[in-house]
């Protein structure tokens, strides 16, 4: 056996806020150190005009910051004398660079909800974001020349933000349900409600992920279009590239800059496609139905925009339809258009029900569509600073609006072809008649017979007796044998028959009456009849 470890020496467990503090910092410092060791190597290789460590290191945790979304205030000092200092603000964020503190964030969120017990993430979190906010503020304040200042508000809450709701990702991912993580059980609430309540949920819930299907589809669409773009305009971005002559270290910088705004790229190829275009300054516009080319700023990878319109660029609007007919697909494969189930059982016309449904799901799809979107192109906007390069990026409105139009159009689309290819047997073995399918002659309400469901029953194949039991809206049971009755009291040799056996299976929206009947178990045992117990007593007869 182990010597017991004296209590001294035992390990003290931290408190959630500690524990919280300590992710916090480790993620903080290890993407800092992502960008000061680089910006250190830059500055080894003379791309600095300062001489001085504090500057390199100010500009060092204001990038750190600008990866975090926090506007950086530049001042640039004129050439006479005399003049004042031009002062302008730079915002145009590395989407793609900002996946490197958001991925630990995420971490450090798994990790704190995997120490925590149920209702008590909250304690971790707390910690973790005060932190977090320290270290920012800290980049923020640092001493250096007076070029580049970050305000001290924006540079504590928007790392904040991005931390706490990387966190809250990564905790929702390790604890699998809100329940656990902060003990909101949706389950329970969800079965409250109704079955009508539940039905439009299900087809609200449809519409969003459908919503995010088209998202992922033009996101896909548009990324491949300027990966095709940049293929094609190699050679003058290469040419820029080495007009640049940054050297080999600021070489990769600048390359790495460029590929942390392939996301912004992409959101101005989406614009693009839509459109109404985007700016690179306020004196330009590129769209897919004409351009007006203006001068941009030294990045090579700017050399890649269409400047020059061709006559097919048109086709193209093509993409978002394309992606709203790949929702369209989805919706008919996920099958849960309740809609257009309500809907088909109040018209006699089928093809005005379905018409309508389908194009009320479109237009619910292109407006989720549009909705989740605005966040994504106002996170793409910037500026470069002052004069016309302080419009950069698109109009978010006309953008939603115009990819509203085309995703709906192409949902319904989509929607109507796949239903009119796409092969859904029907099983056999049963026969379903519901009160909403076919016309209401079908349906029986012209000669006033009655709507029933109708199932096969294990009578028919054990004693020759068809026998279904169907429950009506008054409560009685009919019975296809009004003739045989049997007797009331069971042998002793009979024994019960479980009612999956039975082949009485329970319908939502019936009363159905639970049988006691008994299968005898001698021989000519078939010959008896089936009994099916009435909901009311009979009558005496005379």
């Amino acid at each position: 056996m182990n010597p017991r470890v004296p209590s001294l020496l035992r390990p003290v467990p931290l408190p959630l806020w500690l524990q919280g503090v300590v992710e916090a910092l480790v993620t903080a410092l290890t993407s800092l150190a992502a960008v000061l060791v680089p910006t250190l190597l830059v500055w080894v290789t003379g791309g600095f005009s300062s001489t001085r460590i504090e500057d390199v290191v100010q500009t060092g945790g204001a990038l750190w910051l600008g990866l975090h979304a926090v506007p950086v205030t530049v001042t640039t000092p004129l050439p006479a004398a005399d003049a004042q200092a031009l002062v302008s603000t730079v915002w145009m964020v590395p989407w793609g660079l900002t996946l490197l503190p958001a991925w630990l964030s995420w971490r450090a969120g798994r990790r704190l909800a995997r120490a925590s017990y149920r209702d008590q993430a909250w304690q971790a979190l707390a910690g973790a974001v005060t932190a977090y906010g320290a270290v920012a503020l800290t980049c923020a304040m640092l001493p250096g020349a007076d070029r580049i200042t970050v305000s001290p508000w924006p540079g504590v809450l928007l790392p904040c933000l991005l931390f706490t709701a990387a966190a809250l990702a990564g905790a929702r991912r390790e604890a699998g349900t809100w329940a656990h993580l902060i003990g909101l059980d949706m389950t329970e609430r969800i079965a409250r409600r109704s079955q009508y309540e539940r039905w439009a949920g299900t087809y609200a819930w449809a519409l969003v992920r459908a919503a995010g299907v088209a998202l992922a589809g033009l996101v896909a669409l548009n990324a491949l279009l300027v990966v095709v773009t940049l293929a094609v305009h190699w050679a003058p971005v290469v040419r820029a590239q080495q007009m640049v002559d940054a050297g080999p270290v600021g070489g990769l910088m600048l390359a790495l800059l460029e590929i942390g705004w392939l996301p912004t790229f992409t959101a101005w190829a989406l614009a693009w496609t839509a459109g109404p275009g985007f700016r690179v300054g306020s004196d330009s516009l590129y769209s897919v139905f004409g351009a007006h080319p203006a001068p941009v700023p030294a990045l090579p990878v700017l050399e890649a925009l269409p400047a020059t319109w061709q006559p097919w660029f048109p086709v193209l609007v093509l993409v978002p339809v394309a992606a709203g007919a790949l929702a369209g697909w989805w919706l008919l494969r996920e099958g849960e258009n309740h809609l257009d189930d309500w809907l088909a059982g109040r018209m006699d016309a089928r093809w005005a029900s379905l018409a309508l449904s389908t194009l009320a799901q479109s237009l619910l799809l292109g407006l989720l569509t549009a909705v989740a979107l605005v966040v994504p192109l106002a996170l793409t906007q910037g500026t470069f600073g002052v004069g016309t390069l302080a419009q950069v990026g698109s109009s978010v409105l006309p953008v939603c609006l115009a990819v509203a139009g085309w995703t709906a159009l192409g949902c319904a689309i989509g929607y109507l072809v796949a239903l009119a290819v796409m092969d859904r047997p029907v099983r056999a073995g049963r026969t379903l008649t519901l009160p909403f399918s076919g016309s209401r002659a079908a349906r029986g309400e012209a000669d006033g017979q009655d709507r029933r469901l109708r199932l096969p029953t294990l009578g028919a194949g054990r004693s020759g007796v068809g026998s279904t039991a169907v429950g009506r809206e008054d409560g009685d049971v009919e019975d296809d044998d009004e003739s045989t009755l049997g007797d009331a009291t069971a042998g002793p040799d009979e024994a019960p028959v479980p009612s999956a056996a039975r082949g009485a299976e329970r319908i939502e929206g019936r009363r159905e009456v639970p049988t006691e009947r008994r299968a005898p178990t001698g021989a000519g045992w078939s010959a008896r009849p089936l009994r099916v117990p009435r909901a009311r007593p009979r009558r005496t007869r005379d």
